[in-house]
């Protein structure tokens, strides 16, 4: 009996490391354990573009990179009558749980659970993950967390993401809710089988800022389009406690990047076909 038990737990061990690998690879990127941060240590943000040269040199800022996250304020906001609604299509599927080596609490989806329409071409949602405190700035203040929904093209060549801030409130995010015992077992496992689950929810009556930038963790890849929604959500802290406390660095956020006069294009669907005239925002 007992070397029954024994061979049942390795086969359930085993699967778990290839679950873990099989959600990785369907992110369309893969992280590495060999980074941090924390701005103290020597593998902290300010060194990651020499830390595995030349894979992650676009880490390091220059004139003429596309980095993210960015501070996003009035003097670099225009309004863009050409973007469309958010076109978003979620479903239930089948995800996992995982504590990506340390560096962010993520849902991987084993299968597409839907799209995000961007520029005539289908963007597969297919993971999620959150940042604390936030990466993005917004009109000046960092929030207290950051949900990345990362999609790519069938070919994973190309990325386009979408951000959602929180603050601190009255109201749980309800997506954090539904995965609370999951987050428990995720103290003592790497992985959990969270079983069919929909996508956070964003709607096409979104505002949203839309920007080209990068992923925010090494090899900080370009170009990423960026799509962060203005609408600040509701947390409560103790969600966010259960994220931080089972990450290396209790910060998984970035420092903003210089924007190296990028443009970010703010839309906003108007009732009755009104329309605010295009050009830069004034406050």
């Amino acid at each position: 009996m007992g070397n029954q038990i024994l061979l049942f737990l390795s086969l359930l061990a085993l699967f778990f490391l290839q679950s873990n690998t099989s959600a990785s690879k369907a992110a369309g990127f893969e992280a590495s354990s060999e980074f941090s941060y924390d701005p103290c240590s020597p593998l902290g943000p300010q060194n990651w573009g020499t830390l595995n040269y030349p894979s992650w040199a676009k880490c390091t800022a220059s004139p003429e990179g596309m980095q993210s996250p960015i501070s996003i304020k009035p003097s670099n906001i225009y309004y863009n009558t050409h973007l469309s609604r958010l076109d978003t299509y979620y479903t239930h599927a089948p995800a996992l749980l995982l504590n990506y080596e340390g560096h962010e609490i993520r849902v991987s989806w084993t299968q597409s659970p839907g799209h995000l329409l961007l520029h005539d071409k289908f963007f597969h949602l297919r993971q999620c993950h959150w940042h604390a405190p936030s990466e993005h700035e917004l009109f000046g203040k960092r929030y207290p967390l950051e949900l990345h929904m990362v999609h790519t093209t069938d070919s994973t060549s190309e990325i386009a993401v979408i951000g959602v801030l929180f603050e601190y409130g009255g109201t749980p995010d309800p997506f954090l809710d539904k995965l609370c015992e999951a987050l428990n077992e995720l103290k003592v496992v790497n992985s959990v089988d969270v079983g069919s689950i929909h996508p956070p929810r964003v709607g096409d009556e979104e505002g949203y800022f839309r920007y080209v930038g990068s992923l925010t963790t090494p090899p900080c890849s370009e170009p990423v389009i960026w799509t962060v929604i203005k609408k600040v959500r509701s947390v409560k802290e103790d969600q966010v406690n259960r994220l931080r406390d089972l990450l290396h660095d209790m910060d998984n956020a970035r420092p903003t990047q210089p924007i190296n006069g990028r443009h970010v294009n703010f839309s906003h669907p108007h009732p009755h076909g009104e329309q605010k005239e295009e050009g830069h925002a004034s406050s």
